[in-house]
């Protein structure tokens, strides 16, 4: 039975970047369940806690289209994760009170009321630890809203946030909180990310506006949520497509900041972790190609390069020359080769094992992989389809 591997992961929003002083990152789960006659889910699991890592198949309790976020403890054991749309226990039963995360008119009547294979969205949900309560957790997440008067009808309008105290059910967690909003300003798909304050106990949100190329600064603390800074980035204004064709990220010591889609390039920001602030803006036009579908940035475990997976090509760019045209590297290209339906570059994630991963459409058997991030150029040995997964 083959499992159709739905994209990536976000906790792997940025993992690494998130949780770089423990273990938290270290399982992930993805797949959409392809016999519902059979009994269970039958998914995909890489748990980075082995070494060698190796991804196998896994019994679970979700299903996952594109929202996908997973927590363990600081020692990689797990402790739950969400598709989106329900969160799921170590045990892979939906938690009490898990059930309708993201609930509205667009789950009830776009998305047919159906968990089952989880929620469309693909930079739009994390996780982060509570600053105030050791078994508290925030799953922060972004609904689609559907209003059929509206054009568009499918926008996203609020950020929410549902908590999750691991103190009840025996030690399994209980949803306490669910679909609070905490800001409403009308934001772009995709695109959220989080990285952790300078004083190691907060949180910084960032989520672009969906127009006037505005990017918001959300603190979490022990006080709740604050806005704490709204700033106009980039050179180039946003359009009807830039929700459709990019992501953003951190880089993994936190002061970097990388938007990339096809339409706009690639723009980096220093961050400033104390005040959520940008500064130092740097771009680097992609060009134009009918070939190019889709852009996704990710950083390498030293900070210096940003790898640009652009459908069809694989770039580096060197962060630390001052014009990035003179940083950037052609890698690769795409090959052609099908298994079983094109294996281009679609999404990027830098995992524990300091391996950048990357992800073709839907459907697909293998993954790409850079095994050598921090090296310069060819040196950093970019393996396409090196890793083939496992048909449950």
């Amino acid at each position: 039975m083959r499992v159709i591997l739905r994209i990536l992961l976000f906790v792997m929003i940025s993992t690494s970047t998130l949780f770089s002083q423990s273990k938290q990152d270290y399982i992930w789960f993805f797949g959409s369940d392809q016999n519902i006659q059979q009994e269970g889910i039958q998914g995909i699991r890489f748990d980075f806690n082995e070494k060698p890592f190796k991804p196998e198949g896994a019994d679970q309790g979700l299903s996952f289209d594109r929202n996908n976020a997973s927590i363990c403890d600081k020692d990689g054991n797990l402790l739950f994760y969400t598709n989106g749309c329900a969160v799921a226990n170590r045990e892979h039963q939906v938690m009490p009170n898990g059930d309708s995360i993201n609930a509205g008119n667009f789950f009830d009547l776009v998305w047919q009321g159906d968990c089952r294979n989880g929620y469309p969205g693909r930079q739009d949900i994390t996780i982060l630890p509570d600053p105030n309560y050791d078994l508290g957790y925030y799953i922060i997440h972004k609904p689609e809203e559907f209003v059929p008067a509206n054009n568009p009808s499918i926008f996203v309008k609020y950020l929410k946030y549902s908590y999750i105290d691991m103190s009840l059910d025996g030690g399994l967690g209980d949803v306490t909180e669910k679909n609070v909003e905490f800001a409403s300003e009308g934001y772009l798909w995709s695109f959220m990310t989080a990285i952790g304050h300078i004083n190691q106990k907060d949180w910084w949100i960032v989520q672009p506006k969906d127009i006037d190329n505005i990017f918001y600064s959300y603190l979490l603390s022990a006080d709740g949520f604050e806005l704490i800074d709204s700033t106009v980035l980039g050179d180039v204004d946003f359009n009807d497509n830039t929700s459709a064709a990019g992501d953003a990220k951190f880089s993994p010591d936190g002061t970097k900041y990388a938007f990339l889609t096809l339409f706009h390039g690639l723009w980096v920001y220093d961050f400033d972790r104390s005040t959520g602030q940008f500064s130092n803006f740097k771009s680097l036009s992609l060009g134009e190609s009918e070939s190019q579908k889709f852009a996704s940035v990710e950083f390498s475990p030293n900070s210096r390069f940003a790898y640009l997976s652009v459908t069809d090509s694989l770039y580096q760019v060197d962060l630390w020359e001052d014009d990035l045209e003179d940083g950037k590297i052609l890698i690769d290209t795409y090959d052609g080769v099908q298994d079983p339906f094109g294996t281009t570059f679609f999404m990027s994630a830098l995992a524990p094992d300091c391996k950048i991963y990357i992800r073709p459409g839907s459907g697909s058997n293998i993954m790409h992989v850079i095994h050598k991030p921090d090296e310069k150029g060819l040196a950093c040995n970019f393996v396409e389809r090196g890793l083939r997964l496992p048909q449950p």
